[in-house]
């Protein structure tokens, strides 16, 4: 029970256009880690996930990832064609 108040609790937060966190969480995931890999090598898996705060008033986003490259910038702004 608890478990469904937090998810309806999620979806009211997040308005009408997100149809589930799992969704919205996927599409986040897989647009950071595109962004991400422009700017370094990223290793293993992405992690994110999100909770409400205490208030219920916020929704919390955590984001774990690895990388065993970071490019410098320097590149890549002599590299990008803006």
């Amino acid at each position: 029970m608890k478990t469904d108040v937090s998810e309806r609790l999620k979806r009211y937060l997040l308005g009408a256009k997100v149809k589930s966190m799992t969704s919205l969480l996927a599409l986040l995931k897989s647009d950071l880690r595109k962004m991400l890999s422009d700017y370094m090598s990223l290793t293993g898996d992405m992690t994110v996930t999100a909770d409400i705060n205490d208030e219920g008033s916020e929704v919390l986003f955590h984001i774990d990832f690895r990388a065993d490259e970071v490019y410098d910038a320097g590149e890549l702004m002599e590299t990008d064609s803006i």
